[in-house]
């Protein structure tokens, strides 16, 4: 016998003596057995030594040793119900298959994609793929799910001719995960999971294996019952609400309480984003969560599956639908613990528009302004929202039915607002609210009103409520060289009257937090020389040309 198949026959005689052990309450440190590798027949009636070699035994004749084996004084006359140890190497047996019973993703067998209903005989290895995973029935009415990035060999399902519901199974987990339903076999078979570094067997339980094959430990957890884990070094019974680890050439861990599930009453019964966000309060403990959706409530075939180091979820791409979200905490040891359930339901609606204009906090000038938003690809029209305060209680203006993303408003008193677009389907239903924008809608000032007289030059315009104001004057109209810039708290301004000439003024308009506005269309005005002047002017040119 070759080192590989000595230390898988030990690997099975050490997690079978665990089972024995558990069967019989003596759950404890468990040591190698040869009769671990038997199989239990309970005796009825009317039985003797010689029928049941015909009925099981591949040899018949060997009901004799089988007679010696078991110490047995007449062949013919067996007790009822009195068990009887025989080696699994001399039963008849006959293969059976494994049903596909629900499938998601990539998962394949063989070179080919499975599908509902498909039958893998003993021998089949299945692999799923990052989005993958199945579930199996099997013959004798145990359930496997195989989760994603695993492979999973079906080693061993087989039938005891002769006796009813007496199977032994034997898969073997070379990566990832498997959460499995055993049913109760009554001491009739046997069910196996073996992994490059341990053994797990049941009876009648329900428990999660995994292998990861980058750092080449398993775990395994139990959820009902009790599972026997045994490598090499030794073997522990994993009681149900723990679990433990095994890493190479090392004994199995001491079982570990399994962690808290986490508390998913903030996760949204109904999911209207286009991805499910969802958190929840840390779990004392945990490193990671292990998130999977599906949407049935026995999680067969996974729509997600993903570890978070953090207490919170976002799963992207799901169809409207009913699902059921299961989380679990992952300890320090890699050990998963119990899961928290919930429902929920997906009913994805437009997402909210992201504002494009005017920009945040933005000063418009006059009394129009154009609202513009991103279109969104699902949306039928928009509704938008505007106000003089974020919570828009009380809108002063609201549009509905818009069927571009874009709003133009003609007359918007002066003021500061707040504004908001939402999306709506189809079907009239609306999506979430976009992020609130504010902007300040500033007056436009008309041109200043001058009037010059004899002694000075006044200048005038409309007030504006809470402003103040920026004169500027200039002999050029681009104003690039002002001779009066001043900031003034009033709404007109007096000077001495100015030399005579041609002049400019213009007027900006200046808020609370020192922001000015556009200025005012520039007023072109003049200063004429005096009566005087024009007479004055032409004698001394005269008086001096005779001089």
């Amino acid at each position: 016998m070759s080192g590989s198949r000595r230390s898988f026959f030990g690997r099975r005689v050490l997690c079978a003596a665990v089972m024995i052990l558990c069967a019989s309450g003596a759950i404890g440190a468990a040591r190698p057995d040869a009769a671990a590798q038997d199989f239990l027949y309970h005796a009825a009636p009317h039985d003797t030594l010689i029928g049941i070699g015909r009925r099981m035994l591949i040899e018949p004749r060997r009901w004799r040793e089988l007679q010696a084996r078991n110490r047995i004084a007449d062949p013919r006359r067996i007790p009822r119900g009195q068990i009887l140890r025989i080696p699994y190497a001399w039963l008849k047996l006959s293969g059976e298959s494994a049903t596909v019973v629900s499938v998601a993703g990539q998962v394949e067998s063989g070179g080919k994609r499975l599908a509902n209903g498909d039958l893998l005989p003993q021998g089949s290895v299945i692999r799923t793929g990052e989005d993958g995973s199945v579930t199996l029935d099997l013959a004798d009415g145990s359930v496997v799910s195989m989760q994603k990035s695993s492979v999973l060999t079906l080693d061993e399902m087989v039938r005891v001719t002769g006796v009813a519901a007496a199977r032994s199974i034997r898969l073997k987990l070379d990566s990832g995960r498997v959460e499995t339903t055993v049913k109760p076999h009554r001491d009739v078979g046997r069910f196996e999971i073996v992994t490059p570094v341990a053994v797990s067997a049941v009876r009648g339980t329900q428990f999660r294996d995994s292998f990861a094959d980058d750092d080449s430990h398993a775990t395994t957890e139990t959820l009902e019952g009790t599972v026997g884990v045994a490598n090499d070094s030794d073997a522990v019974a994993v009681a149900a609400g723990f679990g433990t680890r095994i890493e190479p050439g090392r004994a199995p861990l001491e079982p570990v309480a399994l962690l808290p599930p986490p508390d998913l009453s903030q996760v949204p019964r109904v999911n209207t984003l286009d991805a499910l966000q969802g958190s929840w309060p840390p779990v004392e403990g945990a490193l990671q969560y292990r998130l999977q959706v599906s949407a049935d409530p026995g999680f067969k075939a996974l729509t997600a599956d993903v570890v978070s180091a953090g207490g919170g979820v976002r799963v992207a791409g799901l169809p409207d639908g009913h699902y059921w979200l299961r989380v679990r905490s992952i300890d320090l040891h890699g050990i998963e613990g119990s899961d928290a359930v919930r429902q929920f339901e997906q009913h994805t609606l437009p997402p909210a528009p992201n504002s494009t204009s005017p920009a945040s906090n933005a000063k418009v000038v006059g009394s129009r302004i154009r609202l513009t938003w991103s279109a969104v690809p699902a949306a039928a029209s928009y509704s938008v929202q505007v106000a003089e305060e974020p919570t828009f209680r009380a809108p002063v203006l609201e549009r509905q039915g818009l069927t571009a993303p874009a709003l133009d408003i003609a007359a918007l008193p002066p003021g500061r607002y707040f504004w908001r677009a939402a999306a709506i389907n189809p079907h009239d239903e609306a999506g979430p609210w976009s992020l609130v924008q504010s902007f300040a809608q500033r007056p436009e000032l008309p041109q200043p009103e001058v009037r010059v007289d004899r002694r000075q030059a006044i200048f005038g315009w409309p007030p504006v409520a809470g402003e103040t104001y920026r004169l500027q004057i200039s002999r050029d109209p681009r104003f690039l060289h002002a001779i009066v810039d001043r900031r003034i708290d009033v709404a007109h301004w007096e000077m001495p009257k100015p030399l005579p000439g041609v002049y400019y003024c213009r007027v900006q308009s200046i808020d609370a937090e020192g922001s000015g506005g556009a200025f005012s269309p520039a007023c072109r005005f003049a200063v004429p020389i005096p009566l005087w002047a024009k007479v004055a002017t032409p004698l001394a040119i005269g008086l001096a040309l005779l001089l």
